[in-house]
């Protein structure tokens, strides 16, 4: 068995032999999950991923392709509204020291 001291800023080394067996990298995420016995830690990868495959239900029948494509149609729609009305109405061209109307 293992072991290894938590630093004063909460940071923990993972045991080398650890790592190694688990193929933990540098920058690997790791999810903290309590239970009754203790402490599970997992790292986030392909695996994991794929395990939560259909855990968000939907009740929109439209596949996820369609769906995210028309989303983002509506959000460029509602983005080029908000530019819209925040351009100025009349343009002006500066000339020398004064500002005059663009002809």
């Amino acid at each position: 068995m293992e072991s290894s001291i938590m630093t004063t800023k909460g940071q923990i080394v993972i045991p080398k032999a650890i790592r190694e067996k688990y193929k933990l990298k540098p920058g690997t995420k790791l999810i903290f999950k309590e239970t009754e016995g203790g402490l599970i830690l997992k790292p986030i990868d392909d695996a994991f991923i794929k395990s939560l495959t259909g855990i968000a239900k939907s009740n929109d029948p439209r596949p996820m392709k369609v769906w995210w494509r028309e989303h983002k149609k509506e959000e460029l729609e509602l983005e080029n509204q908000k530019n819209a009305l925040s351009e100025p109405k009349v343009k002006y061209k500066r000339n020398d020291k004064s500002i005059k109307k663009k002809t």
